[in-house]
């Protein structure tokens, strides 16, 4: 019995094994085969950047959104109920 049991083990391990490397094969094959399409859509994807020179943002923006966000989470700790501050 314990042999029949290692036996249905094996093959097991052997399905699950060979579907893995069939999934890779797999896997490779379409993404050579896929290749160009994505290196197409890559360049479109590049060539259409925003032509507009941003801004930086001043460090009292950047102040002012950590206040906010500091303030949001100290709001919700303080509904939880959990974690208020000293």
């Amino acid at each position: 019995m314990i042999v029949q049991g290692l036996k249905l083990t094996m093959l097991g391990m052997m399905v699950v094994s060979s579907f893995l490397v069939l999934l890779l094969i797999i896997i490779h094959l379409s993404a050579k085969l896929l290749k160009p399409y994505t290196e197409k859509e890559a360049s479109l994807v590049t060539s259409h950047r925003p032509s507009g020179i941003r801004e930086e943002t001043p460090p009292d923006d950047n102040r002012k959104l950590t206040a906010i966000i500091s303030a949001a989470i100290a709001a919700h700790r303080a509904r939880i109920g959990r974690y208020r501050a000293p």
